[in-house]
């Protein structure tokens, strides 16, 4: 598998001091984060044709855990069955342990109540950060990560690939806003330890040798 480059760690860096920021606004309650939020909402929560409402629930359902865990074992198998056994640990720890173990260890310390808005679908647990946003991040991320592996030598296949699935994590992450279930900052959030810990387990198992 390549080495992450000097442009990525600095990307991934970057994103983690941003999440710490914006872990430290939410859990003091800064006015900025409530700023940030009801400026974001505001743009997001608007009336949309019915049509874009409903693509909108599609999307934040297809992000959810039953969903998103099917999804999971099928990339998992086709990569054990394709004998592809790294690249499928590579899945299993950034989807199944960061973004379920992880995600679920954050939110129980944070214990930030979701939004009091009119719900368009119904959500448990606690807000911080965006499970479905950290979830994306990782897995789609992942898809890309093999993707620039696997695919490289037929460059049209591989960006597509990889613009779908860009488009697909931010889009999961706008539904979740539209639905009312997080605060932007939550969404926010996720992307950026979603990020982080992609870069960070790649890196582990490039420093550790072989190939995906």
């Amino acid at each position: 598998m390549p080495k992450i480059s000097r442009w990525r760690w600095g990307l991934a860096w970057t994103a983690g001091v941003l999440f710490l920021i914006d872990l430290w606004g939410v859990t003091t309650h800064q006015a900025w984060v409530s700023g940030l939020d009801q400026a974001v909402i505001h743009l997001i929560r608007r009336p949309v044709p019915s049509g874009l409402r409903d693509t909108l629930i599609a999307i934040t359902t297809a992000g959810n855990p039953r969903p998103v865990t099917w999804l999971t074992i099928l990339l998992v198998v086709a990569l054990m069955i394709a004998r592809r056994y790294r690249a499928s640990f590579f899945m299993v720890i950034n989807v199944l342990g960061w973004a379920g173990l992880g995600n679920y260890l954050i939110k129980n310390l944070v214990q930030r109540p979701r939004p009091t808005v009119d719900r368009l679908v119904s959500a448990s647990s606690y807000s911080f950060p965006s499970g479905h946003s950290i979830t994306a991040m990782l897995l789609w991320g992942t898809v890309i990560v093999l993707a620039g592996r696997y695919l490289r030598h037929q460059p049209g296949w591989r960006w597509l690939l990889i613009g779908l699935a860009s488009l697909w994590i931010v889009a999961i992450g706008v539904s979740r806003v539209f639905v009312g279930v997080h605060y932007p900052t939550d969404v926010l959030a996720g992307w950026l330890l979603g990020f982080f810990l992609l870069t960070l387990t790649q890196w582990w198992l490039t420093r550790h040798g072989g190939d995906f």
